[in-house]
């Protein structure tokens, strides 16, 4: 989940900034997010290599607003484990939309890469 391995070369799927949940305090942060292929990956800023990435195969995104107080989040998660992979809070519900079906998208691609 963490680490700078991963890194994609060529431009992601999807880039942006978004807020990020912390894992251990819960903490809100802004984070640069990009998307390539079957990978999610974030850093400090963009242009600067990924200190965190997910392999999004086999997820699903929900939209998290209850669960984390905030407008317009999503929880990417997989199937039958209860903790997400990752909690992001986009800053309009168009972005949350673009986001959810790209990441939904690359996890279709990455399931059927699998099969």
């Amino acid at each position: 989940r963490s680490g700078g391995e991963g890194e994609a070369l060529g431009p992601p799927d999807k880039a942006g900034a978004l807020g990020k949940r912390s894992d251990h305090l819960g903490q809100w942060r802004v984070r640069f997010f990009s998307l390539h292929g079957r990978t999610l990956g974030w850093s400090r800023a963009e242009g600067e290599p990924h200190h965190g990435h997910v392999d999004v195969a086999g997820s699903r995104c929900l939209a998290a607003d209850f669960e984390t107080g905030r407008a317009f989040s999503l929880s990417v998660a997989r199937g039958g484990e209860a903790a997400p992979l990752v909690v992001v809070a986009c800053s309009t519900a168009r972005e949350r939309r673009e986001w959810r079906a790209a990441i939904e998208a690359a996890a279709r691609a990455a399931a059927e890469e699998d099969a």
